[in-house]
């Protein structure tokens, strides 16, 4: 049962993308999404858009995402083109490109008025909406962004075993994708009863799953990702 891989930056831009709608939909919310207002103004009406059409239109707003081979030159302060020989060894061109890289990074904290002496390395980024975790861990944050959907469509009913069997029965109904998280995939026993129940600990993982998606989205709707 694969699980799902959120490892790139532009995966992380779309949970992101996610939590910001699900921010906008909450009522508790909504003071805190008028104060950055117009932090998130330049992403437009995207409540009832899919990430892949909203990307379209606003990828500009993060830079490069990721390394790739270019057919013209593209202009972005945070992006930097380069002429690569192909017919050189990749041990000597590597070198070559950390060095440019490294000085055009330098001057970059320049010209925003950063100390490049005072950072611990380069990977916080440059721009607006940058996410800025060292190490973001995109998957736990997916599991918990798609079982606090389940949990909103379910009117926010009682985190218990009811619950978790219909989390479960949900995930892997699905035609595509049918994985669980982890803490679910250990099925519930029955009780004496003929009740089946899961185990406490299942129970307050799913507790803790909810609940950081709840904190995503208010980190989300004061300008902060992730929580």
């Amino acid at each position: 049962m694969a699980h799902p891989i959120v490892k790139s930056r532009k995966q992380h831009i779309r949970l992101w993308f996610e939590f910001y709608k699900l921010a906008q939909g909450d009522p508790t919310l909504q003071a805190n999404l008028a104060k950055t207002g117009n932090f998130y103004k330049p992403w437009g009406d995207c409540r009832q858009l899919k990430f892949q059409d909203w990307w379209k239109d606003h990828s500009y707003l993060f830079g490069g995402t990721e390394v790739e081979p270019i057919s013209r030159v593209k202009k972005h302060p945070n992006l930097l083109n380069l002429a690569i020989p192909l017919n050189l060894p990749i041990a000597q061109i590597l070198p070559q490109i950390k060095a440019i890289i490294e000085e055009h990074q330098r001057l970059r904290f320049f010209e925003l008025g950063m100390d490049p002496k005072g950072a611990k390395s380069f990977r916080s980024g440059f721009g607006k909406y940058e996410i800025n975790a060292k190490e973001l861990r995109g998957r736990p944050l997916y599991e918990a962004y798609v079982i606090y959907c389940i949990w909103l469509e379910m009117a926010k009913p009682t985190i218990n075993s009811v619950f978790l069997k219909s989390v479960r029965d949900r995930l892997l109904s699905r035609p595509i994708a049918t994985w669980l998280p982890s803490f679910l995939q250990r099925e519930a026993e029955a009780d004496r009863k003929g009740n089946y129940i899961f185990a406490e600990e299942q129970i307050r993982q799913m507790r803790r799953s909810v609940k950081k998606a709840e904190n995503v989205c208010s980190a989300v709707s004061k300008g902060r990702f992730p929580s």
